[in-house]
């Protein structure tokens, strides 16, 4: 199936770069609010943006016109910025500013050029981002096996994939121990402080994120390197585009949310344009990789464009959904409750204890439900019947979550975080319904033909 918008700049680059940046500056602007911060933080924004970039690429019928339509894209997101999200960056603001604390908590600090601020975020930004677009490009691999030869062929692929990333997180995390002096700022000058960590207790922190960071950067590069050397260089550039842009997007943003509040919550402001930089970041690489295909790469890709396990593929955009969603509701119904009841502990494990069982029970119905669908050769047509509905359901919970940890509404700076949500939720619905009427021209155009 190939579409006459094969180069439409609108629907192809600027909606989903807009739709991906709203996105962004809602989600991660929540993703270091009460309940969340980290790797649950970050599981909150990937199933919003995995969830939206499944539902505008995706066509209703079997045969996709597009490489990354997957409903694994979904949980491959989720999966991505959850693991990317396992570190802190508190440490690096103050570089921009030409000061490298030691002790924060006695002032003490020493002075350092700012360009280890921009360097610094810059690195950390690249598998911020980059992880998840590594999974995401993924699930564009749709060949399927037909016989042992290929099955064996198939599973030494995703052994030599994944083990690319692990090989280049260990190797990163080799030379960061055997070359300090290149991994830590100005290590040479101020080793002895390094050395004394009780008394510099902000370069412990240093360290750690520094370590952190240097690991996910060669995770990253290890998954890209096993593109390159396969030589799908769409691949290749969906995951470099994702990582560079975003690196630079984060260097300037950080630098220009600390110029620009003037006091007004700017760790907010920065946490919300750093989603935009990484909306932005995706949008783009949409537009260089997902475009509809012409005939000569669908020819090239052949059965890949069709659903050959569409109940398989159900299951993992479920699969995604579940996690994603469920665990942001407990998380974010513990923020809630920290905000205006206190004793964050027990209500957490109040709230997981309701949580847990329904994710457990839907887990298994799901699986039931997949096998026994696989065992009847039911195929449904088309694969996600729902996909509106399931889209703005993921919209609207993700709001109501965004509004509830949002602090209480007497505090005006957090106030205008609340209405810049709503303005960003009809902002995005807006977009994702113009792809919906897209898809229902589509599916009568099919149904003409």
């Amino acid at each position: 199936m190939v579409h006459d918008d094969a180069n439409n700049l609108k629907h192809n680059l600027v909606l989903p770069t807009l739709l991906f940046a709203s996105l962004g500056a809602m989600s991660w602007a929540v993703r270091g609010c009460s309940g969340y911060g980290g790797s649950a933080g970050c599981l909150f924004a990937g199933v919003l943006w995995g969830a939206a970039w499944w539902f505008i690429a995706r066509e209703p019928g079997p045969v996709q016109s597009r490489r990354y339509t997957s409903g694994w894209i979904i949980l491959a997101l989720c999966v991505g910025f959850y693991i990317a999200g396992g570190r802190g960056w508190a440490q690096w603001w103050t570089l921009y500013e030409g000061r490298l604390q030691t002790n924060a908590s006695k002032n003490e600090f020493v002075d350092i050029a700012p360009i280890y601020g921009y360097a610094w975020v810059f690195l950390s930004a690249v598998p911020w981002a980059g992880i998840g677009a590594c999974m995401l490009a993924w699930c564009g691999d749709a060949a399927r096996p037909n016989n042992g030869k290929e099955w064996l062929l198939w599973i030494a692929k995703w052994i030599l994939r994944i083990g690319s990333g692990y090989v280049g997180a260990r190797l990163a995390l080799y030379l960061f121990a055997e070359y300090p002096n290149v991994f830590l700022p100005i290590y040479g000058q101020i080793e002895d402080r390094y050395k004394d960590l009780v008394a510099n207790p902000n370069l412990r922190r240093m360290m750690n994120d520094n370590r952190s960071a240097t690991m996910h950067l060669g995770l990253y590069l290890g998954f890209l390197m096993f593109e390159v050397l396969r030589r799908d260089w769409r691949n290749v550039t969906l995951i470099a585009t994702v990582g560079l842009i975003n690196g630079v997007g984060w260097a300037l943003f950080m630098n220009f949310a600390r110029v620009s509040a003037f006091g007004f919550n700017w760790w907010r402001v920065w946490e919300s344009s750093g989603g935009i930089s990484i909306g932005i970041a995706y949008g783009v690489a949409y537009y260089l990789v997902n475009r509809p295909l012409n005939e000569a790469q669908g020819a090239q890709l052949g059965d890949q464009l069709t659903d050959r396990w569409p109940n398989l593929e159900r299951f993992g955009a479920y699969l995604g959904l579940l996690l994603g969603v469920l665990l942001s509701v407990r998380n974010g119904l513990k923020g809630w409750a920290n905000i205006y009841l206190g004793n964050e502990d027990y209500w957490s494990s109040v709230f997981w204890r309701v949580i847990g069982p329904i994710l457990i029970a839907a887990f298994v119905w799901l699986l039931g439900a997949t096998i026994r669908a696989a065992q009847l050769h039911r195929k449904p047509a088309p694969v996600f019947p729902r996909a509106y509905a399931i889209t703005w359901a993921v919209l609207i919970v993700m709001n109501i979550l965004a509004q509830l940890v949002t602090s209480s509404p007497r505090h005006w700076t957090e106030l205008v975080f609340a209405f810049y949500y709503l303005v960003l939720l009809g902002a995005t619905g807006l977009i994702v319904h113009y792809y919906h009427l897209g898809h229902q021209k589509t599916a009568k155009t099919d149904i003409g033909q």
